[in-house]
Formats: C-alpha cells, sequence, structure tokens
C-alpha cells in the first residue's frame, strides 16, 4: 500500500533507474545546468537533491520521450489499485512555479503564483512556523490525498531580495519568458547567494542574460 508520496516517488524512480544509472547521471549534469551545481556535504545538498529528484521523476522526459511518472503508468499502472493509479496519475499534472505568500494559517497556506497568475489555497508539508506574509518562494504543487500540497524541495528566498525578484518576475512575464526557464534562473541565483553570502543580493538577483557579480 503507498501511503505518503514519498512512496509513490520511491517507486518510480527504482524502476526509472532498474536498467542503470547513466540516464539519471546525465539528468543530474542537466539540472546543474538549469539551477547550479551542488556537492555532497554541502549545508544544501538535501535541498537540492529533492528538487532534482522531483524534476527528474516528474517533469524531464527520459530516454522514451516522456518522464518517468508516465512511464511508470504505461508499465505498470496496471498493478496499482484504483485509488493508487488515479493518484499516480494527478502525479503528471504538477505545478512548479514562484510563489508569495499571502497567508499563514497553522498548515494551511494561501499563496499567489507570481509566474503564471492565480492564487492557490495548499497543504504544506514543510513546517511554517517562520513563514510570513509575502515571503517568496520557488515550490511544486502536487494533487495529493484529495488537496493541493506543497513542500517537498522548497526553495525560500531572503526577504531583501523580494524587490529584486519582483522586477525580475515582472519583466519576464512582460517578455513571454517561459515559466520553467525563469524558475530555473532563481533556484540558480538563490544558490549562488547560498554559496556567496557576502555578495550584495542586488549583484546576485539579476535578469537572465545581464551581467552578474
Amino acid at each position: 500500500m503507498l501511503a505518503t508520496l514519498k512512496d509513490y516517488l520511491e517507486l518510480i524512480e527504482t524502476e526509472a533507474i532498474k536498467d542503470g544509472l547513466a540516464d539519471f547521471r546525465l539528468a543530474r549534469e542537466e539540472f546543474h545546468n538549469l539551477t547550479g551545481k551542488f556537492e555532497d556535504g554541502e549545508p544544501w545538498f538535501e535541498l537540492r537533491m529533492t528538487m532534482f529528484l522531483d524534476w527528474y521523476l516528474l517533469d524531464r522526459p527520459g530516454p522514451h520521450g516522456i518522464a518517468p511518472t508516465e512511464r511508470f503508468l504505461t508499465l505498470r499502472g496496471h498493478e496499482l489499485d484504483s485509488a493508487e493509479h488515479a493518484q499516480m496519475e494527478y502525479l503528471t499534472v504538477t505545478l512548479r512555479s514562484v510563489f508569495k505568500m499571502i497567508e499563514v494559517k497553522d498548515d494551511v497556506l494561501r499563496i499567489e503564483d507570481l509566474a503564471r497568475g492565480g492564487h492557490w489555497l495548499v497543504h504544506s508539508l514543510m513546517p511554517t512556523v517562520g513563514l510570513e506574509k509575502d515571503d517568496i518562494l520557488d515550490t511544486r504543487i502536487v494533487y495529493f490525498n484529495g488537496r493541493p500540497t506543497v513542500g517537498r524541495g522548497t526553495v525560500l528566498h531572503l526577504r531583501e531580495a523580494n524587490e529584486a525578484i519582483e522586477a525580475i518576475v515582472g519583466r519576464a512575464r512582460a517578455e513571454s519568458m517561459e515559466p520553467r526557464v525563469l524558475i530555473d534562473h532563481l533556484d540558480k541565483m538563490r544558490l549562488k547567494l547560498d554559496r556567496y553570502s557576502n555578495v550584495r543580493i542586488q549583484h546576485v538577483y539579476r535578469y537572465p542574460g545581464e551581467t552578474p557579480f
């Protein structure tokens, strides 16, 4: 019986790498290029690895042209009961974006999608202590156990970067930048700020193509 989101993702991962790790390693290099390189032993390794795994399993087309989640359904969907099958189908339509906090109430967040527009009321898998109105975070919405859920692989930006981020997002929307490109860029800048904490935020949070610090 699959009970948690982790259970589903581990099942998909097992199927995805059963023939070897060559594509997994290639995908990790692609993710490094998109969102910044991270290594084992760094303070942010676990978070970034979770982000990578979600991207690898849910978004990235594999060697067969579809994401591992979709391929699992094609090959082994018949092994799941009806509820598990429905949940696995929901995992094929997750939403990764940049959000602004509107309200925090216990483990429920009201958030605004800055990249696409619209508001969400979501259940949070991560601790909400310390989260405040106007915080900006990059995260993924997954429909799980009958409700929109966030928490795995969530990148929280420093509040001091809000003005710069909103300027970048506003320009990106005006220029019709694909949201996935925008989110990758924001994640890369946040990692750069983690690595070079002595650099001023305005020198790190720049529009794609502008010369960084």
